[in-house]
């Protein structure tokens, strides 16, 4: 990895630490709890099954993931996918909009390193559908893997059902 790279890689995640302590210290805020409870605004835990794009058939067992959605439209996520060993892929950053009371869409970036070396970039597009308790959302997703010059490697799709972490 050139020098260049990893100096801009650096200046990436510093800027995306800062950005994700800022939405979380703005969380942190006194607030109402209930206040949230009609937004997506909220830790939420996640059971992904990913599918083929084409028939819908599941490929595999479903995982665990976390996400996390503060103000401002920052979102972090992690994920227990088997297809990563452990310290293999990074958390997720991205962002959230809402596009009308019950809808969302979200897209996040993560790095999967092999030996401390980027070996592919993981972009996720999702559209999220919030129930009417609030406490539950279903989603679909896009995932796409590229490789470090930016080459599209594969797409894999996936449903989730979500629920609030109370």
């Amino acid at each position: 990895m050139n020098t260049n790279f990893r100096s801009r890689l650096r200046t990436f995640s510093l800027a995306a630490t800062l950005v994700l302590a800022l939405g979380l210290s703005a969380s942190a805020q006194p607030k109402n709890h209930k206040s949230n409870a009609k937004s997506l605004i909220g830790t939420w835990t996640v059971q992904v099954t990913a599918v083929d794009c084409t028939t819908g058939v599941p490929l595999g067992s479903p995982f665990a993931s976390l996400l996390t959605f503060a103000p401002g439209g920052v979102e972090t996520d992690t994920t227990s996918n088997p297809m990563f060993y452990p310290s293999e892929r990074s958390p997720g950053h991205g962002y959230w909009n809402r596009v009308d009371t019950t809808n969302f869409t979200t897209k996040s970036t993560a790095f999967i390193t092999l030996n401390g070396v980027l070996t592919k970039i993981q972009n996720i597009n999702q559209a999220i559908h919030m129930d009417d308790s609030r406490d539950s959302f279903s989603s679909v997703a896009t995932t796409d893997f590229f490789d470090p010059n930016g080459n599209l490697l594969v797409t894999v799709c996936a449903t989730a059902a979500a629920q609030r972490f109370k």
